[in-house]
């Protein structure tokens, strides 16, 4: 178990069926909206969570691990890039309830947040990077490099989660090779922020860097990404879907 773990105290003493979340079951809810999580999900002891984490942020730290298993997860372990799953919504209403015990400490929501992300699984990460674009109002461009981060791996899930809205605060250069991460570990480019719209980022440049990864896949004989085609000058014959 790493020191960060160790901060909060032992998992299993905060274990769902312990005499101390028995208690926490009866915590008002008023502070945390569950009305879209499902019936397998256990909202009130979600509602319990929250109100802990608001009142003492440091509880986050052992809370926002045990999510899944405590309060409820989508069954199945390697979801699609942007697909939606329930532990993604229940860890983010618990980092709202950090950032709500932490309004007033940017910085101090910041490193809590940077120390779910690395000493986190796959999931976790993914949930921290999907909560960043609720808490962009607090945090600044503080979680930044969580993105730049996320965008070294080869993982779509974390790589979709990381050009979700909080990419709106990457810089022009960084955020198009987000959007050419995204072709070549195939997340779709729907689920990328600020592709289409009146704030669409997209320039000149993206286009002729997409186009280049197209002439490159085109002449080594592989199809391109369907969705890479509404960049292209022209046409090109051989897609597939991302």
């Amino acid at each position: 178990m790493n020191d960060h773990r160790r901060r909060g105290g032992p998992l299993n003493a905060d274990r769902g069926n312990s005499a101390s979340d028995r208690s926490l079951r009866g915590t008002p809810r008023s502070r945390c909206d569950q009305t879209e999580l499902p019936r397998s999900a256990d909202v009130e002891l979600l509602a319990a969570w929250c109100a802990e984490i608001e009142a003492d942020p440091t509880r986050i730290r052992t809370r926002f691990p045990a999510a899944a298993r405590e309060i409820g997860r989508t069954p199945g372990t390697s979801p699609e890039p942007g697909a939606e799953r329930v532990e993604d919504d229940v860890r983010v209403r618990l980092l709202l309830a950090l950032g709500r015990g932490l309004a007033d400490d940017a910085d101090t929501l910041s490193t809590e947040l940077h120390d779910l992300y690395r000493f986190g699984d796959a999931d976790e990460r993914r949930a921290v990077l999907v909560g960043l674009g609720h808490l962009e109002d607090a945090i600044g461009d503080r979680a930044v490099d969580l993105l730049h981060d996320a965008m070294r791996t080869n993982d779509p899930r974390l790589v979709a989660a990381a050009m979700g809205t909080y990419a709106a605060r990457l810089d022009a250069a960084a955020w198009r090779q987000g959007v050419l991460k995204c072709l070549f570990v195939g997340v779709p480019l729907r689920l990328v922020a600020g592709l289409d719209g009146a704030d669409a980022r997209v320039d000149d440049e993206l286009r002729r860097m997409v186009a280049d990864y197209a002439a490159e896949r085109t002449a080594a004989g592989r199809e391109v990404p369907a969705d890479a085609l509404p960049f292209l000058p022209a046409p090109t014959q051989t897609t597939r879907e991302s």
